[in-house]
């Protein structure tokens, strides 16, 4: 069949190649290339060489079509944060139970009173579920990412949430806001 190929058709039977592209995309290309074949060995003269030009535009029109939707399907991963990265923090009952349980020592046991320079834990009460400003301040990557966070309480102290992940509710971190 080669050797009788006119060389226009030869060079256009070149343009079906589909090793090159991606396996799902050579699915979508392979049917053409066979058609194309098919037609160079049982059709001959100009029409053929328009109709294999046709085909071809066919064909890459297909490949830019499974191609996007393909693109459309998949959802973008989001970017790890990185160090120094804001984010919103949603408090657990237990994180909430040990912030309040250390601003009540710190008033209960007098130090509050004593003015010896030290400096103790306190501020507004907090509950699960307040959404607060967060610091990242280490990021994991293995697998799922975890990040180390200090929380930015309503007081002068901040709690050292560790190892949380990205998510919706208590003990999750989001990127937006009303977490």
């Amino acid at each position: 069949m080669a050797a009788d190929l006119h060389p226009a058709v030869a060079a256009m039977l070149r343009n079906f190649r589909y090793d090159h592209l991606p396996a799902s995309l050579q699915e979508v290309s392979r049917p053409f290339h066979d058609l194309a074949h098919q037609l160079a060995g049982s059709l001959s003269g100009p029409e053929l060489t328009k109709a294999l030009d046709d085909l071809w535009s066919a064909k890459n029109w297909a490949v830019v079509a499974a191609s996007n939707q393909e693109r459309e399907g998949m959802v973008p991963s989001p970017p790890v944060p990185r160090t120094g990265d804001v984010v919103l923090y949603q408090l657990t009952d237990a994180d909430a139970a040990g912030i309040n349980r250390r601003r009540k020592d710190f008033h209960e046991n007098g130090s509050a009173d004593s003015r010896t320079g030290f400096i103790g834990h306190f501020g507004n009460r907090v509950e699960e579920g307040a959404v607060f400003p967060a610091l990242v301040v280490q990021v994991h990557a293995e697998g799922t990412v975890t990040c180390n966070l200090q929380v930015l309480l309503d007081g002068n102290d901040a709690y050292w949430a560790t190892s949380r992940a990205e998510g919706d509710g208590p003990g999750r971190w989001s990127r937006k806001a009303g977490a």
